[in-house]
C-alpha cells in the first residue's frame, strides 16, 4: 500500500503543470469595467489586501486601478494628469507610480517614482506625500527633506516602517514611522541607470555584508517576509538580494551574468530580475525580465520556471508554450500555486494556476 502511494504521489506530481491565462487587461489604453474589457498603460508594480483586492499602479496613466473580488477594474487613486498633487482621490496626481504596498489597514504607500516622492494613501482615500521634494538626489532627513534617486519598491515591515529600493542611488531606503528617511543597506556613488561601476566604491557594484557596505546595482522590486527579511530584485546585477532585519545583506539567487539557466539558484543566470514577491511558505517568485519569464526560488534553492517559453509576445497556455513581454509586479497567494503578475509590454495582468 505505501508503494502504491508513492506510485500515485510521483504519477500525480509529474503531470502538475503550470497554466497562464490573462486576468485583466485587453490592450493599451484607460478603460475601467470588467477585467475582460479593461485596458491598462504600462502597468507596473501591485500589491492586494487582506480581501483579496488587487492595487495597480497604472504608470502610464498616472493612476492607481482597483481589481475587485467581482473581476471589475475601477480608478482608485488619481485623476489621470501628470503631476505631484496631494488632496482627495480625484485631486490627486501622480507620475508614473511604479511601486505599492498595505498596512492592511486601510493606508496603500505610493512610490511615485518620476516624482522623486512617496505618497500616502489613507483610509479617507486622502492622498499625501511623506517623503522625497520631487528634486533628484541622495539626502536623508525628515520628509520633504530627504532625497531619492529614481526610487522603484516599496515594503512595510511588522512595525509599520517602510523601506524603498531607491534605484540609480544604488540603496534601500527606511523611513520610520515618525517620518525620517535613512539608508538602511548598500552604498558607493549614485548614478544614472546603466552606468557601470569600477570598483567597490563606485556605483553600480556588488558586494554582500552589513547595511552600507553592501553593494547593489539599480534594485528594483522588494518583498519582504513574516520575519521581516526583504528580498531585493537587484536587477543589474541579475540576482535577488536577501537583508535580515538587522540589515545583513546576501545573495540567494543569481550568478551575476546576464543570462538564463535553471537549477542551483547560486549557480545559474538571471536577466535583469526587476520584480519580485514572497508566499508565505517561502517561496520566492520572480519576474525575471529580460528573459519573459516567471521564475520560482524553491525551499531547496533550485530556479525553475513556471511561465513563459523566453520568447516575448502575449499567449496563454501551459508553461511551455506561453509567451509574456517583459512582466513587473507579481503577487503570491499563501502557498505560491495561484500567481498573478503585470505583463508589462502586453498591458495586463496575467495569472499562473498549478494544474
Amino acid at each position: 500500500m505505501k508503494h502504491l502511494l508513492l506510485i500515485l504521489t510521483f504519477v500525480l506530481c509529474s503531470h502538475a503543470q503550470w497554466r497562464v491565462s490573462t486576468f485583466a487587461g485587453s490592450d493599451s489604453g484607460y478603460v475601467d469595467g470588467k477585467t475582460y474589457e479593461a485596458m491598462f498603460n504600462r502597468p507596473f508594480g501591485m500589491c492586494q489586501d487582506d480581501l483579496g483586492n488587487i492595487y495597480v499602479c497604472d504608470s502610464g496613466n498616472n493612476v492607481i486601478r482597483k481589481v475587485d473580488q467581482e473581476r471589475m477594474v475601477t480608478t482608485f487613486i488619481g485623476n489621470g494628469k501628470t503631476g505631484i498633487i496631494d488632496g482627495s482621490a480625484l485631486d490627486a496626481e501622480f507620475n508614473s507610480p511604479t511601486g505599492i504596498c498595505t498596512d492592511n489597514s486601510g493606508n496603500f504607500l505610493i512610490v511615485d517614482f518620476l516624482n522623486q516622492a512617496i505618497r500616502k494613501i489613507d483610509s479617507r482615500e486622502s492622498v499625501t506625500t511623506i517623503a522625497g521634494n520631487g528634486e533628484v538626489g541622495l539626502l536623508d532627513g525628515m520628509g520633504a527633506n530627504a532625497k531619492f534617486n529614481y526610487p522603484r519598491g516599496i515594503v512595510i515591515d511588522s512595525k509599520g516602517n517602510l523601506f524603498v529600493s531607491d534605484s540609480w542611488n544604488h540603496r534601500i531606503r527606511k523611513i520610520s514611522t515618525n517620518g525620517i528617511v535613512s539608508t538602511f543597506a548598500g552604498g558607493g556613488k549614485s548614478a544614472l541607470v546603466n552606468a557601470v561601476g569600477a570598483n567597490d566604491d563606485d556605483f553600480g557594484t556588488y558586494k554582500d555584508g552589513p547595511d552600507t557596505t553592501a553593494r547593489f546595482h539599480t534594485p528594483c522590486g522588494l518583498a519582504i517576509d513574516s520575519e521581516d527579511n526583504i528580498y531585493v530584485a537587484d536587477a543589474l546585477n541579475h540576482m535577488i538580494r536577501k537583508i535580515t532585519k538587522e540589515g545583513l545583506v546576501s545573495t540567494i539567487a543569481g550568478n551575476g551574468i546576464a543570462g538564463f539557466g535553471e537549477g542551483n539558484a547560486l549557480e545559474v543566470s538571471l536577466n535583469t530580475p526587476t520584480e519580485l514577491c514572497v508566499a508565505r511558505n517561502g517561496e520566492v517568485f520572480i519576474s525575471d525580465t529580460y528573459n519573459n519569464v516567471i521564475r520560482k526560488l524553491t525551499l531547496e534553492g533550485n530556479l525553475i520556471t513556471i511561465a513563459g517559453n523566453g520568447e516575448k509576445g502575449d499567449l496563454d497556455g501551459l508553461q511551455k508554450d506561453s509567451m509574456i513581454d517583459y512582466p513587473r509586479g507579481i503577487i503570491s497567494n499563501t502557498d505560491g500555486t495561484r500567481i498573478i503578475f503585470i505583463d508589462h509590454n502586453n498591458n495586463k495582468l496575467k495569472l499562473i494556476e498549478l494544474n
